[in-house]
């Protein structure tokens, strides 16, 4: 993942926190959309356009709190 570009992303606005969150876990990470205003299928959809946007996280939990200090929405799986 271009960890860069997400937390630049999230930070300008162009990510909407409200919408999307990056989900650590042991061995690697997802996309998940959080928008309850659409159906399962298109947050699904959202999802994997953001994976093809910007990569699939991959880490441990200590990324999750320097994700979280730079603005990003994440947590741990």
């Amino acid at each position: 993942m271009d960890y860069k570009k997400v937390i630049e992303d999230f930070n300008n606005g162009t990510i909407d926190p409200r919408k999307y969150q990056v989900v650590m876990d042991n061995d690697g990470g997802y996309w998940l959309c959080i928008d309850c205003s659409v159906d399962d299928n298109t947050r699904e959809n959202l999802a994997n356009e953001m994976s093809k946007k910007y990569g699939d996280p991959g880490g441990y939990g200590d990324i999750v709190e320097v994700l979280n200090g730079a603005g990003v929405n994440a947590d741990w799986c």
